[in-house]
């Protein structure tokens, strides 16, 4: 059939036609050109943008690594765990509401969370951890009504030994955004687990795995159809496995020695090495509150409880070292030649009169005693005129070469240095004014000095061992997912203790006395010889605290420990050493790295 006019068709007509063909010409000419645009100019362009529809990149989270004591006792782990994460570009903020009240969480907390300009919008990103399984089951319910939510199994910490060295252990959490900003370009993210503090923190590097990726198949609706053909998954990295100094079983007695109703601390070290075998804040806290999101009411307990179990007295409680900084004032009096060991100063009749100051002593009288004697019996009036003889800037000085006043050099770090004073210290400008009289204090540990109990530890390891201050350490070893060796520990040496073998050996025999004859018999074992100094610190905001500090066998150190009970009757931190001392001397000795020549071998009897 053709086409043509008619006679009848005018010239107006045949104008319109031509003109709707030329329209209908170049509207099909438009289509043409924009179809070539789209398939070909910027085919790939709207390819990868059909791709991303479709795909879903889903972060397969890695296994942290284990820590587990000297002896493979496994103190953190990980567990199957649901997480609820959302995909900012798929989810809206009316979905956003619906899993608020699926969760029970709040909807302005998750909008933030996907809303964050620094995340990826077409990643998952998890909005609620550890959550139950009846939450996890009423989110699966309903997530065709929930467009860019799903439902993940991913690893969880879990700490099976609940508050056993929660303090040194610490924990993990969700990194925050400070921390996000610091450590972005080390391929964290938001909803990213890490550790927050202890060994979980300090050795974040070893323990944190490598995650993997798997790229899913989604509808128009943001619904997951499965694995994306041709798109096999990476898979994740188990992170490094680590092996701590620790011993739970001295760990475990040393906690349950320190009653309920106590706060307090203890470290126990092996004074051949640094090597932590024990570390002890009580009362502690168990670190699964806070792998997933902790009540409110249950941080405001924590926070506000009156006995601070959050606080880390190891490391951070600082104390007046009371009479167990004896030993440094008698260190510094024999090596100055300020006194011999048969020198008698004036008796002690219940105080010392100094100036227009009577400075009492603890009981009615001890005489005059001789060097030894004035140790076992601690007898004060005897140190302060020791101390007065040796003046303030000889004190300091030993003081900090016994390593107080710095920090020691912990592994696991965030620790406080304590505050040995000297002629710096005592600033009129800063409202510290030094009196002759404050010296009769520093000599026996009370006034402005502050210690820790880390400190006192390696203090009295230094003289257990005949004048060697080590850093103290927790790392024994790391090992990897497979049991190969990442990394040993070595002993290292902080300090040597500037004092003659002589006087290191005097004070040796002053603190048998002690436990033999002195203010800690008590402590003595049937089997084998402690030497110790006892304290009490008196405390201006209540009852006054209670020091220990021992090693034993006298004879070859396998253990120094420092503890100190807070509130504490004089003597309360006596038993507790004893029975962390009786602990470790009865059990095989199992060497760890860093153990040097000179100390106990494998087979050595307790």
């Amino acid at each position: 059939m053709s086409v043509g006019f008619s006679q009848n068709d005018t010239p107006t007509h045949r104008g319109q036609l031509y003109l709707f063909i030329g329209i209908v010409t170049a509207l099909f000419l438009l289509l043409a050109v924009r179809l070539f645009y789209f398939q070909v100019i910027s085919g790939e362009e709207y390819r990868a943008h059909s791709e991303r529809n479709r795909m879903r990149p889903v972060v397969i989270e890695a296994l942290r690594g284990l820590i587990m004591d000297r002896n493979g006792v496994v103190l953190a782990e990980n567990r199957p765990s649901y997480t609820i994460a959302a995909a900012p570009f798929e989810t809206s903020d009316e979905t956003v509401d619906y899993l608020g009240e699926l969760t029970g969480r709040d909807a302005r907390a998750i909008r933030m969370r996907i809303r964050d300009p620094s995340v990826n919008r077409f990643n998952p990103i998890p909005v609620h951890r550890n959550v139950s399984f009846e939450i996890a089951c009423r989110v699966e319910e309903h997530l065709p009504d929930l467009p860019g939510v799903l439902v993940q199994i991913t690893p969880g910490r879990t700490y099976g030994t609940g508050e056993l060295a929660s303090h040194v252990l610490g924990y993990v959490s969700e990194i925050n955004q400070q921390e996000l900003e610091g450590r972005s370009e080390e391929g964290y993210r938001s909803g990213d687990i890490i550790g927050k503090m202890g060994v979980e923190k300090a050795f974040e590097h070893h323990l944190r795995g490598q995650n993997g990726l798997e790229f899913m198949e989604v509808n128009a609706r943001g619904q997951e159809l499965g694995p994306l053909p041709g798109m096999p998954a990476l898979l994740p990295e188990s992170g490094n496995n680590v092996y701590l100094t620790l011993d739970t079983r001295v760990q475990a007695v040393a906690e349950e020695a320190i009653p309920d109703s106590l706060a307090g601390a203890l470290v126990a070290v092996d004074p051949m090495t640094g090597a932590v075998i024990a570390i002890v804040s009580r009362p502690g806290f168990d670190p699964n509150l806070f792998t997933e999101r902790i009540p409110q009411e249950t941080w405001d307990s924590l926070a506000n409880h009156p006995m601070k179990p959050l606080l880390d007295r190891t490391l951070d409680g600082q104390y007046p070292p009371a009479s167990t900084m004896k030993i440094v004032t008698a260190s510094a009096a024999l090596d100055e030649h300020v006194v011999t060991p048969s020198t008698l100063l004036r008796p002690c009749n219940h105080g010392y009169q100094f100036g227009n100051r009577w400075a009492g002593c603890w009981t009615p009288g001890h005489g005059s005693l001789p060097f030894r004697d004035a140790m076992a019996q601690s007898c004060d009036v005897y140190f302060y005129q020791v101390g007065h003889q040796l003046g303030l800037e000889r004190w300091s000085r030993y003081a900090r070469g016994f390593g107080l006043g710095t920090p020691t050099g912990f592994d696991v770090g965030d620790e406080q240095g304590g505050l040995v004073p000297d002629t710096d210290y005592y600033d009129p400008a800063e409202n510290r004014v030094w009196t002759p009289g404050k010296i009769l204090n520093l000599a026996i540990g009370q006034g402005e000095l502050l210690v820790t109990p880390l400190q006192m530890a390696m203090l009295t390891a230094a003289v257990a061992n005949g004048g060697t201050l080590y850093r103290p350490f927790i790392l024994d070893r790391v090992e990897s997912a497979g049991g190969e060796s990442v990394e040993s520990s070595e002993s290292s040496i902080k300090d040597t203790l500037s004092v003659s073998p002589e006087t290191l050996r005097l004070i040796r025999e002053s603190l048998i006395s002690v436990v033999n004859e002195g203010t800690a018999r008590s402590a003595q074992l049937p089997y084998a010889q402690l030497a110790g100094k006892t304290g009490t610190a008196e405390n201006p905001h209540g009852d006054s605290h209670s020091w220990f500090v021992a090693y034993a066998p006298a004879e070859s150190p396998r253990i120094a420990v420092a503890a100190i009970m807070e509130n504490a009757p004089s003597g309360s931190a006596v038993p507790v050493v004893r029975q962390v001392v009786d602990t470790w001397l009865s059990l095989e000795p199992r060497p760890v790295a860093g153990r040097i020549d000179g100390g106990y071998s494998e087979d050595a009897a307790p």
